[in-house]
């Protein structure tokens, strides 16, 4: 299995945005903030509670969005060198 990095934030609150939607604010150990659909989080999270925030490298994923990049450029410019 690949390394993952992981942070703990907690979840400080939930607003909802111009469209109705709500998201979930977490801080970070450093203070920083990250705004995510409430979706994102475990279910039955809450405000004041610490969630375990966990990132990983998708290959496939990573692959299928350099895929539509390239069809987007060569049909803005045309033929697009690859490196």
């Amino acid at each position: 299995m690949a390394e993952k990095a992981r942070l703990w934030a907690t979840v400080d609150r939930i607003v909802r945005d111009h469209e109705g939607k709500d998201h979930a604010v977490l801080v970070l150990d450093n203070g920083q903030q990250l705004v995510l659909p409430v979706e994102a989080l475990p279910p039955g999270a809450q405000p004041q509670q610490v969630v375990t925030v966990e990132f990983r490298i998708d290959p496939e994923e990573t692959s299928r969005r350099a895929g539509q990049v390239e069809q987007l450029q060569q049909q803005l410019f045309g033929e697009v060198e690859r490196e």
